[in-house]
């Protein structure tokens, strides 16, 4: 058995000692001795005793201070405080904050001390079984939110009294929920064990590896001397998902986007709130400009971050204040150039007459989950308008609508459409719905019901900005898919990268095999459709051919072209 004694008065350590080694035999104890608490990890060394003494009165800090800080910590070591006065109020604040127990330095005895010690280390293995229940992740073993929480606090006070660097990084598994649906949740399971053991060792053992939930994890960097050293640690962090994990014979690949807070000496940090709402900030950034990176924040996301905000507050008022419209681009046929459909595009004009991005607001609405109204009135506008051309005699059909896929996953999303359709009477084959390659890969499970349900109605999917993902051939043979859309990343560089032009050569080949209709978006120059092996059914969008329009102006573009495609009736 460890023991180990916390005071300042080397007499009264040898006290005790003497009177353990009586109630204990010398091949039982092992007696240490802590004279300053202050110049050691306390926490962190007791995980190595079975029980400590403190005494009430160390120099300026009181032991139950002591005691009350390290059981914020989640200490499970029996702490048993020593004082050399009877007092009451001492008693109850030594149970209140976390001790074991309260003896009084003149009334120790080896019969008590044997007796005490033998009470406390049973209520150890006890609190031992509750902890590693209340504190550790089931799965992973490492220490979960509750925990986290816990030691970031810890660790923060630590950093702004020392003045250490101290780095935050939450962590975000780019395409787990695809590995999940693709393989199972064995699988999965056996993702994030192995993910958990290669961050504990690409870390220090002082450093904090918890899982926050899901495909979440967190890892603190604790008293760093320089900025480098944060750097060099956190390069070690991106290298634990380059390698992949072996499950069977199967290679599982895993990427993560990472977002990073660092506080610096000196810098006055107001809560764990305010950390971690930065790192989740950087991390939400470098997700949406790009995965498998890592972003460290500055204070100059704080301004954007605060337009973000007020952006947010504008566009949940937008739709009642008439500031959302519609614009169409025309796709026109490879065959002979007429337009064969447009896609809707939604834009925004504030109040005060400023255009925001759809790049810009667009995932502000999603994290917002405003795009879920925003979503419906697409919808029903786009059939509005639709039902108007038809009218008209105008066959600009199809209408493509952008779906994401939190509109999915709503309930009664396909029952709106649906509905909607019948209102302004429409065929549901007059309507096509365009999924992201990425947004359909990752919630593939939540997804795959709707797209059957509307498919056997009628209406089309496409698959959008193909080629930037990481679809499964074998999925997408089995979904109710009918056109995949090129991103244009591909398009504008094919006249100077043969990469490009071999992915672009690659997916025409792929649509062919599966029987797909391609439609190549970001066409600027007809010079690009020379070297894209298209065939007659294929489609092609871009500037070269127009500009999104208004309705209004999109009907004077096809009044300039030589023949003004009509309605079949």
């Amino acid at each position: 058995m460890l023991v180990l004694i916390v005071d300042d008065d080397e007499v009264d350590f040898l006290s005790i000692k003497r009177i353990l080694l009586r109630a204990f035999s010398t091949d039982q104890v092992e007696v240490h001795w802590v004279k300053d608490p202050e110049a050691i990890d306390l926490v962190a060394q007791l995980q190595r005793y079975d029980i400590c003494f403190i005494d009430q009165n160390i120099g300026h800090l009181s032991g139950i201070d002591i005691i009350r800080q390290v059981t914020s910590r989640g200490n499970i070591t029996p702490l048993i405080l020593l004082t050399g006065v009877d007092d009451p109020r001492i008693d109850t604040k030594a149970c209140e904050y976390g001790a074991s127990d309260y003896l009084i330095k003149d009334q120790l005895t080896a019969q008590l001390l044997n007796r005490v010690v033998r009470f406390s280390l049973a209520k150890k293995d006890h609190a031992k079984k509750l902890t590693k229940l209340a504190y550790t992740d089931s799965l992973t073993g490492l220490a979960n939110r509750g925990k986290f929480d816990q030691e970031l606090a810890f660790s923060l006070a630590t950093a702004n009294r020392t003045g250490n660097y101290l780095a935050l990084l939450l962590i975000d598994l780019d395409n787990f929920k695809v590995i999940n649906d693709r393989y199972g949740r064995p699988a999965g399971d056996a993702v994030l064990v192995e993910l958990a053991e290669r961050l504990q060792l690409a870390v220090r053992k002082s450093d904090i590896v918890a899982r926050l939930g899901g495909d979440e994890f967190a890892v603190v960097f604790n008293c760093y001397k320089h900025s480098q050293d944060i750097s060099e640690l956190k390069d070690k962090v991106l290298a634990v998902f380059e390698q992949p994990i072996m499950f069977g014979y199967q290679p599982l690949y895993c990427q993560a986007s990472i977002g990073v807070s660092v506080v610096t000496p000196g810098q006055i940090s107001e809560s764990i709130e305010e950390v971690l709402r930065e790192a989740d900030n950087a991390l939400y950034q470098i997700k949406h400009k790009g995965r498998n990176a890592c972003l460290f924040f500055n204070p100059k996301m704080k301004d954007s971050l605060a337009k973000a905000a007020e952006l947010e507050r504008a566009l949940s008022c937008a739709i009642a204040n008439n500031e959302l419209y519609l614009n169409y681009q025309p796709k026109v046929s490879v065959a002979d150039h007429s337009v064969c459909g447009v896609e809707v595009l939604l834009r925004w004009r504030t109040g005060s007459g400023e255009r925001i991005g759809p790049d810009v607001f667009i995932p502000i609405a999603e994290r917002s989950r405003c795009i879920l109204e925003i979503g419906r009135w697409v919808i029903e506008q786009s059939c509005l308008q639709l039902r108007t051309w038809l009218d008209q005699d105008l066959s600009i059909v199809p209408v493509a609508i952008n779906i994401s896929p939190l509109q999915i996953e709503e309930p009664g999303f396909t029952e709106h459409i649906i509905n909607t359709l019948a209102q302004y009477n429409i065929a549901p084959e007059l309507l096509e719905l365009e999924i992201t390659e990425t947004a359909l890969m990752e919630n593939i499970s939540q997804v795959t019901d709707a797209l059957a349900q509307l498919s056997d109605i009628g209406c089309r999917w496409s698959i959008d900005d193909f080629g930037t993902g990481y679809s499964s051939l074998s999925r997408l043979n089995d979904l109710p898919i009918d056109k995949i859309k090129i991103d244009r990343s591909f398009v504008e560089n094919i006249e100077t990268s043969d990469s490009c032009k071999k992915i672009c050569n690659i997916i025409i080949s792929l649509a062919n095999t599966l029987d797909l209709t391609v439609v190549v978006e970001g066409i600027e120059a007809e010079s690009q459709i020379l070297l894209l092996p298209l065939s007659k059914r294929d489609e092609l969008q871009g500037f070269h051919f127009s500009r999104p329009l208004s309705a209004q102006d999109l009907i004077t573009y096809l009044g300039s072209r030589k023949k003004i495609p009509r309605a079949s009736g």
